[in-house]
């Protein structure tokens, strides 16, 4: 499986990069690839395109755009990636939820991110 965190915070990207092999320990899932992105525009797009990830988490509100726009955009052209929102704000998420397949409420614990991608996966 691959999975990419996208946030403009290195320390919530680095718990949730923990959280997910956290995650692949306790459970039959393997992520062969575990990526990160600072930003939208120019990192998480360029990741995008160059390979096929299963899963993108990412937050709702980035600094160079909106979290929102990113899962627009990964909808439009990777219909079979999941995106899984990432905000502090349950609110904006509840806005946009037909755009996101589940999301993540800051802060993350690593018991909320297995219940969800259980939830996801089955």
């Amino acid at each position: 499986m691959k999975a990419l965190i996208v946030d403009d915070v290195l320390f919530t990207r680095l718990v949730m990069e923990e959280a997910l092999k956290i995650l692949e320990s306790k459970r039959e899932i393997h992520f062969d690839i575990l990526d990160q992105a600072a930003s939208y525009s120019r990192e998480a797009i360029k990741k995008l395109s160059k390979g096929d990830y299963d899963i993108v988490i990412t937050d709702i509100k980035l600094k160079d755009g909106l979290g929102i726009e990113l899962a627009k955009h990964i909808k439009r052209k990777y219909p079979g990636t999941l995106v899984i929102a990432l905000t502090m704000y349950p609110e904006e998420y509840k806005k946009h939820k037909d755009i996101f397949d589940e999301f993540l409420k800051k802060p993350i614990s690593s018991e909320e991110l297995e219940e969800k991608l259980e939830k996801i996966f089955k």
